[in-house]
């Protein structure tokens, strides 16, 4: 019989579009099958369970993210001035899992527009 290959339960996590800690409580719970060896879980993919669907207010065309890098580059400012900004609620901003902000475009250009009006009015 063949083994199957394992993933890790981070891979696994990425793969049902759920948080690691929740696909640990659910094989600890034995809703899935999963190996733990030496401290770590590992999953056959076969047999994880599908993606949720997304809520309605998300389906569709989703907004396209930055990166404060990106965001710096377009402003000709260091990234760490984005993350200022985001903090005074110049920026509005979203947390990925990892922690790591995130600025939609439709909020960049807006704020990008808004600084280029503002500079006009100055040269007047």
């Amino acid at each position: 019989m063949p083994v199957p290959d394992l993933v890790p339960l981070g891979e696994a996590a990425r793969l049902t579009g759920r948080t690691p800690q929740a696909i640990k409580e659910m094989a600890e719970a034995g809703e899935v099958f999963a190996v733990h060896v030496s401290g770590h879980y590992y999953f056959d993919p076969d047999r994880l369970p599908e993606r949720p669907a997304l809520p309605e207010e998300l389906q569709g065309e989703l907004p396209e993210l930055m990166t404060a890098q990106e965001v710096a580059h377009l402003f000709r400012v260091h990234p760490k001035t984005v993350s200022s900004w985001a903090r005074q609620g110049k920026l509005t901003y979203i947390r990925t899992l990892g922690g790591h902000r995130r600025y939609t475009a439709d909020d960049v250009h807006h704020l990008l527009n808004q600084q280029h009006h503002t500079e006009e009015e100055g040269r007047s």
